[in-house]
């Protein structure tokens, strides 16, 4: 009967214990689905971005006439703030790639310097989309 008293006493520091042990796994698991869900948010972005650049460009030949300009700035209307940070994306269109100078395809890259909050110390990867549609279509 005394070591029955006893028993639950002697069993009180080992929750502690545990959680010592799992809290950083559970922590690094935590902050690594945040991460994962950063990228991904970044990705969808970056492609939509890609893809409404090719889509003023592509109608580019038309009477509306759209520069680069325009392009640029539409792409950057669709994704303001990859993975939630900071700065914009880089979009990259040359010349060539606009409709109306004989083109038959038009094509906008968009490239996102991703900084990580898990592994920030590994320094930024450097996503990229790149979208292509046909001229006029």
């Amino acid at each position: 009967m005394f070591r029955n008293q006893h028993e639950g006493h002697l069993d009180r520091g080992a929750a502690a214990v545990e959680m010592a042990l799992v809290l950083p796994i559970l922590i690094l698991f935590v902050f690594g689905i945040i991460d994962f869900s950063r990228v991904f948010n970044a990705e969808i972005q970056i492609s939509q971005a890609a893809r409404e650049g090719a889509r003023i460009a592509a109608l580019s030949s038309g009477s509306g006439g759209y520069t680069t300009g325009d392009v640029i700035a539409r792409a950057l209307l669709a994704a303001p703030r990859p993975a939630f940070g900071s700065t914009p994306p880089d979009v990259l269109i040359s010349p060539d790639d606009m409709c109306p100078n004989s083109a038959k395809l038009a094509k906008v890259t968009v490239t996102y310097n991703y900084q990580g909050i898990l592994f920030s110390f590994m320094g930024s990867k450097k996503l990229s989309q790149t979208a292509v549609m046909i001229c006029g279509g």
